[in-house]
């Protein structure tokens, strides 16, 4: 009888598991969703540039692709114990090794009416209705008030998506609640200065220092004790760790799942746990790359406890982000630099079709079609940045709105530990460097898998 593992959540980390464990292993991923979503890019689906289908993927079919089972359903308990899971309609499954992927929650932070009044953006769902109730408030005429709550990643480039599209629409107030002092607060603050710059020229009021004591119908009622009108209430200010994972004795309540560096449970040694829901004792940023990176050591990691192994450690990724707002401007940020520009939107689309592409490879005619149409919807007139546009020859350009519409190059906003301009020369070079070839090796792979089929 082969050695069974079950995998709680289809997201990268889950996903990332299941491509490590083969037919040696009976193994079944379990999530209630039956596609697979690219989180990273959701933001797009505010601003309509972006077309649901090109965001999702098949769970079932991405599964059995390595020979596994795909079983679409709620996991409701973790009983480590009996080595068993239980899902809502009151099914067991048994494991010899478990990896508990099932990212973050929704969370409200415990704030009233938010459930009621607020749109969060976490699924393809709550980003196409934030459009379409944009897209009516901005056709209906009147004055009307947009509010996002949370400054960080979600709340930031959710405002991007809604100034790319409507920030020239001046019947549209918008306007960001952050309870701490800035903008993306745990980045440099250049990204924070940066940002404000172009926040200031869009007419958005930002709420420092602030925070949401209740939200009802059409207001909004704030810590400090005044009240905001509101039609459109975005709640990005965050999510929380699974209930599942205190209820199954692997977490405090409230807290992520403690883990060693192997990412094994600090509670059981045969559950393993990656992405979000994991906490190292030196965390590391809950980004995707990261969370892949988790679930292919933790899938390793099952199948070397399995064989009676010695498990090894987990060695997390570079940090390294790319934060876009809209097409107005981008950052990408690492331990050496700080650069700023509209031209990183580029990168960040090149990323994602690569990451599409590398979830889904197109080995075969079908996933070839997905490929291509996702490149045709990136490509399509709507959906192109005007930067580009505004380059393109008669008939096909579109003369520039505003100076965010016109092409620019990016620009080092800071090198860390550079003493001197020749220092901070050198190493933004050096990052460069590095950068160039990655990109380079990442577009190349998806041209090796594309095959003839590029030109055909």
């Amino acid at each position: 009888m082969k050695p069974r593992v079950v995998i709680l959540g289809g997201g990268f980390a889950g996903l990332a598991a299941a491509r490590e464990l083969d037919s040696r292993h009976d193994v079944t991923l379990i999530d209630r969703g039956a596609h697979f979503e690219y989180l990273p890019n959701l933001h797009e689906l505010v601003s309509r540039s972006k077309k649901p289908r090109s965001l999702r993927l098949s769970r079932e079919r991405l599964v059995a692709r390595r020979g596994h089972t795909f079983l679409r359903a709620e996991v409701v308990a973790i009983d480590p114990e009996r080595r068993r899971v239980r899902t809502s309609d009151g099914a067991e499954l048994a494991y010899d090794a478990l990896v508990v992927a099932t990212g973050s929650a929704f969370s409200s932070r415990g704030v009233p009416g938010v459930a009621e009044h607020g749109l969060p953006l976490r699924s393809i769902a709550d980003g196409v209705e934030i459009g379409a109730r944009l897209k009516r408030l901005a056709d209906g005429g009147g004055s009307r008030a947009v509010t996002i709550v949370g400054g960080g990643f979600t709340g930031v480039e959710c405002l991007g998506e809604i100034l790319r599209r409507y920030r020239q629409h001046r019947g549209l107030a918008i306007r960001v609640i952050e309870p701490r002092h800035r903008l993306l607060a745990g980045q440099p603050r250049v990204v924070d200065q940066a940002l404000r710059a172009v926040i200031e020229e869009c007419d958005v009021e930002l709420f420092f220092d602030e925070s949401v004591a209740r939200l009802e119908r059409g207001r909004i009622e704030l810590a400090s004790g005044s009240w905001l009108r509101t039609d459109l209430t975005i709640w990005t200010a965050g999510g929380g760790p699974s209930p599942l994972l205190a209820k199954a004795g692997l977490a405090a309540a409230g807290e992520w799942a403690p883990v060693f560096r192997t990412l094994q449970s600090r509670a059981y040694d045969d559950i393993l746990i990656a992405g979000d829901s994991a906490e190292l004792r030196r965390p590391v940023s809950k980004q995707s790359y990261q969370a892949t990176a988790m679930g292919r050591r933790a899938g390793k990691n099952a199948a070397r406890l399995l064989a009676g192994e010695k498990l090894k450690k987990h060695e997390p990724e570079e940090e390294q982000l790319l934060i876009t707002f809209g097409y107005l401007t981008g950052f990408y940020i690492d331990d050496d630099m700080v650069i700023e520009g509209a031209a990183l939107c580029l990168a960040r689309e090149l990323l994602f079709q690569a990451g599409m592409a590398e979830l889904d490879r197109p080995r075969r005619a079908g996933a070839r079609r997905r490929l291509l149409t996702r490149l045709r919807d990136a490509a399509r007139f709507g959906a192109l940045p005007p930067p580009l546009l505004s380059m393109a020859p008669y008939p096909f350009g579109r003369p520039p709105r505003d100076r965010f519409d016109l092409p620019s190059l990016p620009r080092v906003l800071k090198w860390r530990g550079a003493g001197s301009d020749l220092e901070a020369a050198e190493a933004s070079a050096e990052t460069l460097g590095r950068l160039g070839p990655a990109a380079g090796e990442r577009g190349a792979g998806v041209l090796r898998l594309l095959g003839p089929r590029l030109v055909t």
